[in-house]
């Protein structure tokens, strides 16, 4: 008597509709509501505040998800093999991108109380303070008027309140130089483009992948190779002009070549910090199956601290030629983040500098450490807490009342992530969390660190 043949059914990467992963969009959407209530009253009793906050939740979350851009970009890029059973996670962290741009609509109602530049260019003859047609009233002592609209004197002057009237006038003039790419109509174009940008590489990436789950077609594949160097390019330029324009123009006077590439760093290790959480949940409740293991997040671990290393070392390049050449223009960043506001801020960047890098660097170095899974939860999550830290750090300052910490700040960081976060894991309820048709999937699944 012959014995029943036995069929090994290749597991499922779809959620069981009950599990806690599955409903865990309705937990940040009921976050979202209360944080959008919370938010929309503190901006009823201060804008301006609710502005500078909004800001920085707004650019916390944008980060992660350029970020899972980036990784979706370089792995075709690089023909990966070893990253298609964890790449479905970041494609969840960068498919709400559209998002973005609408969330992006409070601040274009707060150009006022966050950008200097954004009023309109005033009549040479109503402020004529460096000489005749000369429009430099920007910054100058004891002028609380820039280009025909208010200039809060208790937000701006202590950035170059310490400088001499000649240095005043100097920075007047480098204004008035900018106003062909500081003003509303470029900024709006400008921005319309970065989504643009953003918008149709994400989707083109995730909409591949997806498809792919159900047709098994191979050409899904090479679609996404062919478009992955020409998006690289766009991805690079419109990220780098993105940080100009939303966060190095608020102190328009300053200016840093590297400003761009600290803002890349910082999205790529959030989105590593992020990635390794999820993964690691995921996994811990049995989703994974055996497509993501200890070899995955070894290299995640990895490409995290790989990325962190480099964090370090843009910000350091950064901060050592300010200080070298020691131009007041470009000493007013680091004076606002040490001298103005007591001793706050100073406190706010030594936690900036050993909470996002020297902790998790010692934390992460160890191979031990990347492979005992719980040490690199915790260097990520450290990671994580100070991402947060630092976009307060680089935002803030500008609000000018020195370090003053508030309720609106996590009113806002619960609206834009509960959002957020309601979105990505909505989708991560719908759809499989691994490519399970992806043509590299088994040399994935049996990768091995050497």
């Amino acid at each position: 008597m012959s014995q029943p043949q036995t069929t090994h059914k290749s597991p499922s990467y779809r959620l069981d509709p009950e599990s806690a992963w599955a409903n865990a969009w309705k937990v940040s959407a009921a976050v979202a509501g209360a944080g959008i209530v919370a938010a929309a009253f503190c901006a009823l009793q201060d804008h301006e505040r609710f502005a500078f906050s909004y800001l920085f939740a707004y650019i916390s979350f944008l980060t992660i998800a350029l970020g899972g851009v980036f990784f979706g970009l370089i792995q075709y890029l690089s023909n990966a093999a070893w990253s298609v059973s964890i790449r479905r996670t970041t494609e969840f962290l960068h498919w709400p991108m559209a998002l973005f741009a609408l969330l992006f609509v409070p601040i274009l109602f707060s150009m006022d109380d966050l950008y200097p530049w954004a009023s309109h260019v005033a009549p040479a003859s109503e402020h004529n303070t460096a000489g005749e047609g000369d429009p430099t009233t920007v910054h100058g002592a004891g002028h609380d008027e820039v280009r025909g609209g208010p200039l809060s004197a208790a937000k701006h002057e202590p950035i170059l309140g310490f400088l001499p009237e000649a240095e005043h006038v100097a920075h007047a003039r480098v204004l008035a130089e900018k106003i062909p790419y500081l003003n509303r109509t470029f900024f709006y174009i400008r921005a319309a483009l970065y989504f643009l940008v953003w918008i149709l590489v994400s989707r083109k990436l995730f909409t591949n992948s997806v498809r792919q789950d159900a047709s098994g077609d191979p050409a899904l594949t090479v679609s996404s190779h062919r478009v992955a160097p020409v998006a690289m390019i766009l991805f690079a330029l419109t990220t780098t002009f993105a940080a100009f324009d939303w966060l190095m123009s608020l102190e328009p006077s300053w200016i840093s070549t590297i400003f761009g590439v600290n803002f890349f760093a910082q999205c790529i290790v959030s989105m590593f910090a992020v990635t390794v959480l999820m993964g690691l949940s995921l996994r811990s409740r049995g989703h994974f199956h055996n497509a993501v293991n200890v070899e995955h997040f070894h290299d995640l671990g990895k490409l995290m601290l790989g990325f962190l290393i480099f964090w370090a070392y843009v910000n350091f390049s950064q901060y050592m030629l300010i200080w070298y050449a020691s131009l007041p223009e470009e000493t007013t960043y680091y004076h606002l983040r040490w001298d103005e506001g007591g001793s706050g801020w100073k406190a706010w960047t030594m936690a900036v500098v050993f909470g996002h890098f020297v902790i998790p660097f010692f934390v992460l170095l160890s191979r031990n450490a990347k492979r005992a899974l719980t040490p690199l939860g915790v260097g990520a999550a450290i990671i994580l807490f100070f991402h947060f830290v630092m976009i307060y750090w680089l935002v803030m300052p500008y609000y000018g009342h020195g370090l003053s910490p508030s309720l609106v700040d996590i009113a806002c960081l619960a609206a834009v992530g509960g959002t957020y976060f309601s979105f990505v894991f909505y989708r991560l309820s719908k759809d499989s969390i691994v490519p399970v048709r992806d043509p590299r999937l088994p040399r994935s699944l049996h990768f091995v660190n050497a």
